[in-house]
């Protein structure tokens, strides 16, 4: 990201490097821009040979780079994919399991499962106000309420604990009455993300609100970031499911599925929308290893593939100022 590499030049430029120096360093960094374009625009056109050349030259610019190591990542799944596949995102797989729950309140409840990568890792956005999406199985009678939470990720505040961290949004929606996907979109009237800052959100599913130890709960960290030469390319971009491809490539998988899954939602018959969305949710089952054959009452990513888009979580929302 040329973010990256600006300040750089400017710090060294102070520690006394000549005008050649700097103007060596500033070539570079127009170099590394010129390369990552190229990358994206040859994928765009689904060259991804090409891309990988274009995205391992900008690696070799500047290596630290965390915008070359994704899309290098990612487009070499593209190539290895091949035809079989059109559109997903790469990543550490990792087994995903059930969400947490300490108590005995739940006794036939299956989890709702997070449509998103597994592990320790914050996923990626671009937006200020992210959506989250959510695969909801059946609800049984012992779920009262739904609850969505994010919260400042202040790990390495020895002064706070989860206990005392006022969340910036907090709502809870009542049970849907069908299995199917819903979206948790934070709402622009409260504080937008920061670039650069991890946050931690948590969704539950509350079978007793006086005992919260009881909840089905599950939660992931998300970070806000910026890519300019990404940004660049989205802007030369008019199709939408091209601009889902760039974001895959870029790693920005919240960017990537909210695009997939608006199209989904609108066009539900649409052929093309459809396998792109299956490759989507595919490429994340994945990445949660999650078994091709399932043992009875075992939930997984693959289920949601043709699950309807419920209306959910659009009720008069509560903001932390």
């Amino acid at each position: 990201m040329i973010a990256l590499l600006l300040p750089l030049t400017s710090q060294k430029a102070s520690q006394g490097l000549t005008t050649d120096d700097v103007y060596q360093l500033a070539q570079g960094a127009s170099a590394y821009t010129r390369l990552m374009q190229q990358g994206y625009a040859a994928t765009r056109q689904r060259n991804y040979q090409r891309a990988l050349q274009f995205f391992q030259q900008a690696h070799g610019i500047s290596p630290g780079s965390g915008s070359a190591n994704r899309a290098i990542a990612n487009v070499r799944g593209y190539a290895a994919r091949g035809s079989r596949k059109r559109i997903g995102i790469a990543g550490k797989p990792g087994r995903v399991g059930s969400a947490a729950t300490r108590g005995n309140c739940f006794q036939n409840q299956k989890p709702a499962i997070p449509l998103l990568p597994p592990g320790s890792e914050a996923v990626l956005t671009t937006q200020e106000y992210p959506t989250f999406y959510f695969y909801i199985p059946q609800i049984t009678p012992e779920t009262q309420v739904m609850e969505f939470v994010l919260r400042d990720d202040l790990r390495d505040d020895e002064n706070v604990t989860p206990e005392n961290i006022r969340p910036l949004y907090r709502q809870t929606f009542s049970p849907v009455s069908q299995s199917g996907i819903i979206s948790v979109r934070i709402p622009s009237n409260g504080q937008p993300l920061q670039l650069g800052k991890q946050y931690t959100w948590g969704f539950s599913l509350v079978c007793d609100r006086q005992k919260r130890d009881e909840d089905l709960y599950t939660e992931g960290k998300i970070e806000r970031i910026e890519d300019e030469d990404l940004a660049f390319q989205l802007k030369q971009t008019q199709r939408t499911l091209d601009q889902a491809v760039l974001y895959t490539v870029g790693g920005i998988w919240e960017d990537a599925l909210s695009t997939v899954a608006s199209l989904r939602s609108q066009h539900p018959n649409d052929p093309e929308v459809k396998k792109y969305w299956d490759d989507l949710l595919k490429s994340l089952s994945e990445l949660r290893k999650e078994p091709q054959s399932q043992k009875l009452g075992e939930v997984n990513v693959s289920d949601a593939v043709d699950m309807p888009f419920l209306p959910c979580c659009s009720s008069e929302q509560e903001i932390t100022k």
